[in-house]
């Protein structure tokens, strides 16, 4: 009830109660030579609210994800993107915990009709290859999951029958399992730390297609200060293009 009337009372007035994430006790800080503050757009436009397709399947998912509705909706729509760019390259979802995000990409490519393969990457074990370069993480955190857990989900949700679960660290460990010469469209990388997203970085751009995509999931919170510091070691390259958008994403476009 009281949710319910604060809600309404901030659609009336257009007011909203906003807490920014601290550091030491304070909202704007750096770490390691890296910047965060206040970060919030003034714009206004959310087509997720009017999408049915795209609210249908994150009702089912919101519980599998620490991805906001922001990120989950730029993952929805750069899969189709990528689809019009190579329907037969693959998609590939390094860091998957209990499988929200990769549901959402399932149940897009089950809409078009894909052949694309989906392949999910997670160690199910927490998070791996910690170091230097992570101001928080330490390793094994977000093990509260399973293998079972995230194909349970696809399952239930779109059932997609071109989707392969990989077990182990990638590409260490899984990613021989993945056929050679098989081509990237989009990569999502939910790793939380600079040495695993590096490799994974490393492994998937010479199969990335003209114009594919990697999301790093983790570049714009401050307890991820190794993604954001391996993508600002790659924004001068000329052979990418990098966007930092304020949901939290960094894009990394390929460019021919």
């Amino acid at each position: 009830m009281i949710r319910r009337i604060l809600r309404a009372l901030f659609d009336h007035t257009g007011v909203i109660l906003y807490k920014r994430p601290r550091h030491n006790g304070r909202a704007s800080f750096s770490i390691d030579g890296l910047h965060y503050g206040y970060t919030l757009p003034q714009a206004n436009y959310a087509p997720w609210e009017g999408d049915a397709a795209f609210q249908s399947i994150h009702r089912g998912i919101r519980h599998h994800t620490l991805v906001d509705v922001y990120r989950c909706y730029e993952l929805w729509q750069l899969v189709d993107k990528v689809q019009q760019l190579d329907p037969s390259a693959a998609i590939l979802e390094v860091g998957v915990w209990r499988g929200g995000t990769a549901a959402i990409m399932a149940r897009r490519l089950l809409s078009l009709k894909s052949p694309a393969t989906l392949y999910l990457a997670d160690t199910f074990a927490g998070v791996a290859k910690a170091g230097a370069h992570d101001a928080f993480y330490t390793g094994g955190e977000h093990h509260d999951t399973s293998q079972e857990t995230v194909e349970g989900l696809i399952q239930r949700t779109s059932a997609y029958p071109s989707t392969r679960v990989l077990k182990g660290i990638f590409p260490d460990e899984t990613g021989g399992l993945i056929p050679a010469g098989q081509k990237i469209s989009l990569c999502h990388i939910d790793v939380d730390v600079y040495d695993s997203a590096k490799g994974v970085l490393d492994w998937v751009w010479p199969r990335l297609i003209p114009g594919g995509v990697v999301v790093f999931d983790d570049y714009g919170f401050h307890y991820c200060t190794g993604v954001a510091r391996l993508v600002e070691e790659h924004r001068r390259l000329n052979d990418r293009h990098v966007i930092h958008n304020l949901n939290g994403h960094a894009l990394m476009i390929r460019l021919g």
